[in-house]
């Protein structure tokens, strides 16, 4: 694999990376605003969960 090739993969790895944790990050979101709605206080689910 030539120097190119490898940068590449590397950065194609980190976009990718990048995406899942934009995913992940709004799926936390959405199960904050879930308990939220609720009625639960999301500061303590976060201060839980940390």
């Amino acid at each position: 694999m030539t120097s190119d090739a490898q940068i590449r993969a590397f950065i194609d790895r980190i976009l990718r990376l990048k995406e899942e944790q934009d995913t992940i990050g709004e799926d936390i979101r959405d199960i904050y605003a879930e308990a939220k709605s609720m009625g639960f206080d999301k500061t303590a689910w976060v201060r839980l969960s940390s």
